[in-house]
Order: structure tokens, then C-alpha cells, then sequence
């Protein structure tokens, strides 16, 4: 009995780990498909969430965004993590990201050679709205 106490409890562990990365599956889609509002030029996309889904790589394909200011990077980059933070919604565990910007439009790299890393801070984030 006590077996099969334990084959139950391991496979509704194994059941709710999948249902939360099907769910953060289905939430990085709605940031894909929302991309857009932040970066409408934008023509490659990568996002991987890692760490006990407490970091995030977000990696652009942008030529334009590409030669923008350090400065508008750092505007996009924290419009980006409060869309993020929106699209996640409360409870969640993100800590911190990182939007990497390439001037290929057909990158498929995590690390692209021409990548411009811009931090996001969604602990920060997370304070500054209230979250």
C-alpha cells in the first residue's frame, strides 16, 4: 500500500512540474506575440527561461533596434520586463533577465557574436509596481 502511496505522490509531482512548464511555455508564446509592442521591427526571437524559472534570456533579431542609443535599450529593455512581469502576472519567480540584441534578423543563437547584453532587473521591477 505504501508503494503505491508513493507511485501516486512521484507521478502528480511529475504531473504538476509538466503543467507548470506547459504554462510557462504558453506564457513565453504571449510575450512572443506581444513582442511587438515593445520592439515592433523586431524579425528573430529567442527566449529561455532557466534557473527554476528565475531568469530569462530574451535574444532579438533587430537591425534597427540594434543601433539605437544605450539608453533607449535600457527604456525598451525595462518596458519589455514590465510586459513580462504583466504576462506572468503575480507569483511569479522571475529574479532577473537579460535582453540580448543582434543585428541579425536571422539569429538563432543564444549567444550571438554581435550581442549587446541589457539587464533587466525584475526584482526592481517587481518593487516599483507593487508586486
Amino acid at each position: 500500500m505504501k508503494s503505491v502511496l508513493s507511485v501516486i505522490a512521484v507521478v502528480s509531482m511529475c504531473m504538476l512540474f509538466s503543467c507548470s512548464e506547459e504554462a510557462v511555455d504558453a506564457k513565453s508564446r504571449v510575450v512572443q506575440d506581444s513582442l511587438v509592442n515593445v520592439l515592433p521591427q523586431w524579425q528573430a526571437l529567442k527566449i529561455k527561461i532557466g534557473d527554476n524559472n528565475t531568469t530569462m534570456l530574451i535574444v532579438v533579431g533587430d537591425a534597427t533596434f540594434y543601433k539605437a542609443s544605450p539608453e533607449e535599450k535600457s527604456k525598451k529593455a525595462v518596458e519589455l520586463g514590465e510586459m513580462i512581469l504583466r504576462i506572468f502576472g503575480k507569483g511569479n519567480y522571475l529574479e532577473k533577465g537579460n535582453l540580448i540584441v543582434t543585428a541579425d534578423i536571422h539569429n538563432t543563437s543564444e549567444a550571438p557574436a554581435d550581442g549587446i547584453s541589457v539587464p533587466i532587473d525584475f526584482e526592481v521591477l517587481k518593487k516599483s509596481a507593487g508586486k
